[in-house]
Parts: C-alpha cells; sequence; structure tokens
C-alpha cells in the first residue's frame, strides 16, 4: 500500500480517536471549550471521521487513485495544527485579564452580560449535588434571594471603579462555545479588614443584598464562609 495511504488513514484515526476521547475521558477539557449541550455534535465528528476511514479503506481495495505524496503532505500536516494548538487551550484559563477585555464597561462601572434562562441539565445536576446557587440564576432573580442565605463559586476580581472593600466575582456566560463567552458578574462584601486573593476561585456562603441604582443593582454577597477552591467541572455559566 501507498505511503500517502497510510498518513490519510493515520490522521483520519488520530481525530477519529480525539473526539471520541473528548467525549468520554476528555470531558473535564471539553467542559471549557464547549456548551454542554453541544457536546454531541463532537461525538456525531466522530463517528463520521470513523465512517471515513471505511470509505479510505474500501477505495485502497477497489484501486483509487490518489495524487502523488509530493503533493498532498503539506494538507495533511495543516490538519494536524488544530491538535498542537489543544496541547495549549489545556492549560489556558480565562481570568482577569479576559474578564477586562470581554466585559462591557460604561462610566459607572462594569455592565452585566444579557442571557437566557435556558440551563443544561448537567449543569442543574452540577449545582444540585453542590448545593450552590447558579450566578446566573442570584443576578437575574435577585430579589427572589435578597435577604437569604446562598453560596456560589466564582472567580474574584479587584477594581479600583468598585466601592471601598467590595469585589467583583464572576462567571464567563455562554451560548455555544469558548469564543462567545461574557462575564456575568455578582459583588462580595467581606468582613472589614479580610484580604481576598486577586483572580482565585472562590466558594462564598453569605447573606444577599443589592448594590447600586435602581434598575441596576447587583446582588452582593456578605460572606459567613468564605474558601478558595479548585476551578469547577462546569466553569462557564449558562
Amino acid at each position: 500500500m501507498p505511503v500517502l495511504f497510510y498518513l490519510e488513514i493515520g490522521l483520519l484515526g488520530v481525530w477519529a480517536f480525539f473526539f471520541a476521547w473528548l467525549v468520554t475521558l476528555g470531558q473535564k477539557d471539553l467542559a471549557r471549550l464547549l456548551h454542554p449541550g453541544m457536546w454531541w455534535l463532537v461525538g456525531c465528528a466522530s463517528v463520521v471521521l470513523f465512517l471515513f476511514l471505511v470509505v479510505n479503506l474500501k477505495r485502497q481495495v477497489t484501486g483509487y487513485r490518489r495524487n502523488s505524496l509530493g503533493m498532498q503532505w503539506p494538507s495533511l500536516l495543516i490538519l494536524l495544527l488544530p491538535l498542537l494548538f489543544f496541547t495549549h487551550t489545556q492549560s489556558a484559563r480565562f481570568n482577569a485579564d479576559t474578564f477586562m477585555t470581554r466585559s462591557l464597561q460604561t462610566e459607572d462601572g462594569f455592565v452585566q452580560g444579557s442571557f437566557s434562562e435556558r440551563v443544561a441539565a448537567e449543569i442543574k445536576e452540577y449545582h444540585k449535588e453542590n448545593k450552590e446557587v447558579p450566578i446566573t440564576k442570584l443576578v437575574m432573580q435577585a430579589s427572589k434571594y435578597t435577604g437569604k442565605e446562598v453560596e456560589v463559586v466564582c472567580q474574584s476580581f479587584a477594581d479600583e471603579r468598585l466601592p471601598d472593600n467590595l469585589l467583583m466575582c464572576y462567571r464567563f456566560l455562554i451560548s455555544c462555545c469558548a469564543a462567545d463567552a461574557r462575564p456575568v458578574f455578582i459583588f462580595i462584601d467581606p468582613p472589614e479588614g479580610t484580604t481576598v486573593q486577586h483572580d482565585r476561585w472562590l466558594r462564598v456562603r453569605g447573606t444577599v443584598s443589592l448594590t447600586g441604582q435602581p434598575g441596576r443593582e447587583v446582588p452582593t454577597i456578605a460572606p459567613d464562609s468564605l474558601l478558595y477552591v479548585e476551578e469547577p467541572m462546569f466553569p462557564f455559566a449558562f
């Protein structure tokens, strides 16, 4: 069999294995790239690539004529580049710099991104198991939670435009994938003299109040408990 045939089969096999791995053992990485409601697309891509493998094997048996290796190898190498990029995405994270570039900013401060009430079933179950309130739900239904104790997991952010002693705590909202991520945030009002590290994941438990002007009020938590935690399985909001 020609060398080009082995290269084509190998390339298709690598991509098929990669997509199959993403939706099974690689879900933690996939959760930082794509909305859970669209994971089925990755699974379908793996199936399609396996079908292409079968078609290529059949063509080899029937004597299908291919272009020369000299014509094909550049395009084959290009198809491998996204896999090399993925090694970078595994360690890359959205942080305070991302918040600054993707948030809507006005003279009065930061404005919440808009979002729908659709929440993936996986995320609902995750929040249920961890007894936390989704930050989107807290922002959308702030009056419902005012005066009540809640628990929220989010990333800390300090900015000079914020009132004294207030911290912003945010998560990125996605409707499709990481490319359309927009920040959604609440305020944290820690006890006087408490220093909260910047750009860390926090699990905050406390009573909710509202801060800001009427119509632009932001939920604010006075924490009874504030812990540093690892990045959650689903770092985005939905």
